[in-house]
């Protein structure tokens, strides 16, 4: 069976939201924080896409 094909419940945290929306409602990262701490921008980035100030500062890096 292909991995997408796969079913698995979706997860709650114990304040009763789902993960997806708790990374949804995730604030944009500070640019300053996204220049000091580049690698963890980039991944914060990937799981939780924005378009915001932090793009900008990773791809002038």
């Amino acid at each position: 069976m292909a991995f997408d094909a796969a079913h698995y419940p979706v997860a709650q945290t114990p304040a009763g939201q789902t993960f997806t929306a708790l990374i949804d409602a995730a604030p944009a990262p500070c640019p300053r924080w996204t220049a000091e701490n580049p690698d963890r921008a980039l991944a914060l980035l990937f799981v939780a896409a924005q378009d915001c100030e932090a793009v900008d500062v990773l791809t002038a890096l």
